[in-house]
């Protein structure tokens, strides 16, 4: 008895298709997306100055708290993964054709038939982000743009690296804010 290779054979010996490949990212996606939200908090944060504002041991400890629940929800994500079966594949093929699903499966068993093509694969960053921090980072961006001007890339790239020699200082306006708050706390004793 021949063994069939099993790379580019699924667990059903059929070779993947193109269309496959595109749900399979689709599924994956949503699952990478709190890597990006972080990294664009964390850069968002580096913009305000809130890390220079940190001794650098909690800067590490901010950051390693956020790399740990990115790591567990990219976890989380790819724990939910579940590649394609059959009948999805033909789903989509008959939804991204304008076919009916009996017509797309019955297409198989002919020998001349229209080229069936897949749309561009759907980002999916809602099911990874259901808290739309996406959008959070992208507005404070703006408004940190707004408020603060534009800063360095040096001040951005500080804040993902805390234990960095020649830290930025926070911006003035920043640094301002936090001295008018720390003048209304009651006095100790």
């Amino acid at each position: 008895m021949k063994l069939q290779r099993p790379s580019r054979f699924s667990d059903h010996g059929r070779a993947m298709t193109g269309t496959e490949w595109v749900m399979i990212w689709e599924r994956i996606l949503p699952a990478l997306a709190p890597i990006v939200v972080s990294a664009a908090l964390i850069a968002v944060g580096g913009q305000w100055g809130l890390f220079a504002l940190l001794v650098p041991l909690a800067h590490a400890g901010v950051l390693a708290g956020i790399v740990i629940v990115t790591v567990a929800f990219v976890v989380r994500g790819l724990m939910r993964f579940k590649r394609p079966t059959f009948q999805e594949i033909i789903a989509r093929l008959a939804l991204d054709n304008g076919y009916e699903y009996h017509k797309v499966l019955g297409m198989r068993h002919l020998k001349i038939h229209p080229k069936l093509k897949v749309a561009k694969p759907k980002a999916g960053l809602a099911q990874g982000d259901p808290m739309a921090l996406r959008f959070v980072a992208a507005l404070a961006a703006v408004l940190g743009f707004l408020i603060i001007g534009p800063v360095s890339i040096n001040q951005v790239g500080a804040a993902f690296n805390p234990f960095l020699e020649d830290r930025p200082p926070a911006p003035a306006a920043i640094i301002a804010v936090s001295q008018n708050l720390m003048s209304h706390l009651p006095p100790n004793g």
